[in-house]
């Protein structure tokens, strides 16, 4: 329990301790390395997913009994070939992902410490600890929102087609090229979120969608039978964030506009397919838009009084987000084999 308290009490602090100031981005390599070690060289932590990627990664090359997607065999074959272990794998991916979620960060987001605390009490352990080739697939269009910005929709479908060799799921990916840079009214959000009422009583189709060309129908109808509901905190969270977003919508940069979509078709993905948990995974592809948006919405307080005020309750907020992830997550139970 001294790590799981330990990496986030240094995140905590850094975020204290630090300035809106990019000079700081150089000091915000010390908290990700050690976060790169503490995820990297865990031990039996990650659930059921951990285990079955191991048993995956042990076995003879091109054995592929789960059906995964080509790229992540070859990953896996490849990275066996030069000698890596499971756990060397997990480290090697723990710093390249951390340090592409770094200069993601350093780059878009106006206190990157304040987005890697958040990141932390929210959606890194999920994807960090579990959904590892969904997790690469995200981070693949993360890089590629760039290219959103600089209107190249060449390298755009390239990197989303290599992100679904590596999970399928990154297939809905491709319309948001065009999606993401959209310039959103209060009249067009509207018509937005009232056609994801209509689509909601009609959103159990989706199941029925003949999509055996991908090798998705078999899971469709798998996972049609799971009746979970979505959560209602992160309706409740994903909604006010979008409502407070409205007011600062007209002041954002192109980049930022595209974070605040995140957010927005997070929304209407949300509403529509509410009935369905597992069909808001793909929620995951737009968590990004939580890390930047917040810290953006907070350097747009001009009174500094009330500008710490609402840094504090953020703080608060999100170390009671981080307690209740590590409840849920099991990661209390954390091991490393560094020890």
């Amino acid at each position: 329990m001294i790590f799981v308290l330990g990496i986030f009490g240094i995140f905590l602090f850094y975020s204290f301790s630090f300035t809106e100031d990019k000079q700081e981005n150089n000091l915000l390599l010390i908290p990700v390395f050690f976060l790169t070690l503490y995820t990297g060289t865990r031990l039996n932590v990650g659930g059921y997913d951990y285990h079955v990627y191991k048993y995956f990664y042990n076995l003879q090359y091109f054995q592929n009994p789960y059906g995964y997607e080509q790229l992540f065999v070859l990953l896996r074959d490849f990275l066996k070939f030069i000698g890596l272990s499971y756990n060397s794998f997990l480290l090697l991916l723990s710093f390249v992902s951390n340090f592409i979620i770094y200069k993601l960060l350093t780059k878009h987001s106006k206190n990157p410490t304040l987005s890697f605390l958040i990141y932390l009490s929210t959606f890194y352990y999920w994807h960090n600890f579990t959904i590892i080739r969904n997790f690469i697939a995200i981070l693949l269009f993360w890089l590629s929102l760039k290219y959103i910005v600089e209107r190249k929709l060449r390298i755009f479908i390239i990197i989303i087609t290599i992100a679904c060799f590596f999970h399928k799921t990154a297939i809905i990916l491709y319309p948001f090229y065009f999606l993401l840079n959209q310039r959103f009214t209060k009249k067009s959000l509207g018509l937005l979120f009232g056609l994801a009422f209509i689509l909601n009583p009609l959103s159990f189709y989706i199941f029925k969608v003949d999509i055996a060309f991908l090798g998705l129908s078999e899971r469709l109808n798998r996972y049609s039978g799971i009746i979970e509901h979505g959560n209602r905190y992160e309706f409740l969270e994903l909604f006010t964030l979008v409502f407070i977003s409205l007011f600062f919508m007209n002041k954002s940069k192109i980049y930022e506009n595209i974070f605040i979509n995140l957010n927005i078709f997070s929304l209407f993905i949300f509403i529509t397919f509410y009935r369905f948990a597992v069909v808001l995974r793909f929620l995951e592809y737009f968590r990004l838009g939580v890390l930047i948006t917040i810290p953006f919405i907070l350097s747009k307080i001009e009174n500094k009084l009330l500008k710490r005020l609402v840094f504090i309750a953020i703080l608060l907020y999100f170390s009671f987000k981080y307690y209740n992830t590590v409840t849920d997550y099991a990661i209390y139970n954390y091991k490393t084999w560094l020890l």
